[in-house]
């Protein structure tokens, strides 16, 4: 049976690399819409949708959690 985690616990509890590197590129993206804000040319819902997408990305690869053991659910049927 599947371990369920509490909010908190999701939070805490270490991260695959994958997620740890769409975390990084949602921070980039975040960095890059607001260097791009100084820019008069670019408007500013599109840095806005930019740094939206950013943040999203960096909250859902936060709530990843790394499996300690091996998922057997599947194999058991």
């Amino acid at each position: 049976m599947k371990k369920k985690y509490s909010f908190w616990e999701r939070i805490t509890s270490d991260t695959p690399s994958f997620f740890k590197k769409v975390q990084i590129l949602g921070a980039g993206l975040v960095a890059i819409s607001v260097s791009l804000t100084g820019v008069g040319i670019i408007p500013v819902a599109v840095t806005g949708i930019i740094a939206a997408v950013g943040t999203t990305m960096g909250a859902i690869a936060q709530l990843a959690v790394k499996q300690s053991e091996p998922d057997t659910t599947a194999s058991e049927k």
